[in-house]
């Protein structure tokens, strides 16, 4: 199975392609309609036709026990997103900046793309 980059772009194109499948358009039709390329839908279709699609959110609460944790252990977080790159949240983050953070993270993986 082919494993998709980005995971919201796939759930996007996934939906889309469902609209499609539930119409009675052409594809030129619709993606006209959607505001996306005909090019782009052919390659999605392509692209999702096998394609390892995880239906879990992106991101999901994560609970420490502290009594797990040594005294003066590394509490640092690292967080593997999809495409490579890596976020480490130091031990020493307050929670706006832990907040700030995540909320920057969303917003630069949750960008909408047509193609």
């Amino acid at each position: 199975m082919t494993r998709l980059p980005n995971p919201q772009l796939a759930l996007q194109w996934r939906e889309r392609l469902g609209r499609f499948d539930q119409s009675e358009l052409t594809i030129a039709e619709f993606c006209r309609l959607e505001g996306c390329s005909t090019a782009s839908f052919y390659q999605w279709r392509r692209r999702l036709k096998g394609a390892e699609i995880p239906d879990a959110p992106a991101f999901v609460p994560v609970d420490f026990d502290s009594s797990d944790l040594e005294i003066g252990a590394d509490r640092s977080v690292q967080i593997d997103l999809p495409g490579g790159a890596i976020v480490r949240v130091p031990s020493g983050a307050t929670v706006a900046e832990q907040r700030g953070l995540i909320a920057a993270i969303i917003q630069a993986t949750s960008a909408k793309v047509d193609s």
